[in-house]
């Protein structure tokens, strides 16, 4: 009785504690424990930041591009396009592909290589996270084509390396029922992911006639927002030109500064409970 008095007391210690939240913070207000943020933008249940990204450990000159800040985080799965072995097609569909991951199937409008959407190695990669060039494979996608992921569970976040930044590039996040019904969460684009006055681009690169790269974020800030289905579009010149794609299955929301689920937050009743138990421990002690 005295451990599990011990228990309660010291949980309705910790729940019970004042809740701070910090404001958010721009990129010049981060210091070098944070993680700066140079452009945000939120839909509803899904939130899109963006960041430089990071390059791996075993490759600090940025020849395979920038991958998530949280590639080396629990439960974060990484596509990097660059083992041609892994690209499967999917049987029984068109123009559909995994990529060393069967759980995310790849669904492209025309084949591999019409209209120059293809997975290919040549300038236009995305960069390393301080602008680098990437001398990898990449998944180009071009007017005239999309790509659809679809996951075999809710994703509560995605995160893709960004080249050459436009306008015309699209991402679009979707919610399938079981009955194959679809609804849309959100349509980010350029325009909305960089209309705020405090936006900043991230990364320039010289070797991409000075255009902007950056990691983009995309994660659930609420359970609502949790999808399966992401539509990539072109819908312009040019090409959409990505790298490095993170994915996180959960059924639960994504807290973004510490990379993980959301922390589950008990229900007042069960608070209340808590503390009524422990105080009548602790009179039941001190009268003893």
């Amino acid at each position: 009785m005295k451990r599990i008095y011990q228990m309660l007391l010291a949980a309705t210690v910790a729940v019970a504690a004042p809740l701070t939240v910090a404001p958010l913070a721009q990129a010049d207000d981060f210091d070098d424990a944070s993680l700066p943020v140079y452009s945000e933008f939120t839909i509803d249940g899904i939130t899109a930041k963006v960041t430089k990204g990071v390059n791996l450990l075993d490759d600090p000159n940025g020849t395979l591009g920038a991958f998530s800040d949280f590639y080396y985080n629990e439960g974060v799965v990484t596509i990097d396009f660059n083992d041609p072995s892994a690209r499967e097609s999917v049987a029984g569909k068109a123009n559909a592909y995994t990529f060393g991951d069967e759980s995310m199937i790849f669904t492209f409008d025309k084949a591999l290589g019409v209209d120059r959407t293809d997975v290919k190695s040549d300038k236009w990669a995305p960069t390393g996270a301080n602008a680098e060039k990437n001398t990898s494979d990449y998944l180009a996608v071009f007017q005239g084509n999309s790509v659809t992921v679809d996951l075999a569970s809710s994703l509560n976040y995605f995160g893709m390396n960004w080249g050459a930044l436009s306008p015309e590039n699209k991402f679009e996040f979707l919610k399938v029922d079981d009955n194959g019904v679809e609804t849309s969460l959100g349509l980010f684009d350029y325009n909305n992911v960089f209309g705020s006055s405090d936006s900043k681009l991230p990364t320039q690169a010289a070797h991409h006639n000075n255009e902007y790269n950056g990691y983009v974020h995309f994660y659930a800030n609420e359970v609502d927002g949790l999808f399966n289905r992401i539509k990539i579009t072109q819908t312009g010149g040019g090409g959409f030109e990505t790298d490095n794609y993170s994915f996180r299955f959960s059924d639960k929301s994504f807290d973004f500064e510490e990379g993980e689920d959301t922390a589950q937050t008990p229900e007042p009743g069960i608070l209340l409970g808590l503390t009524a138990f422990a105080s009548l421990m602790m009179r039941r002690r001190l009268m003893a």
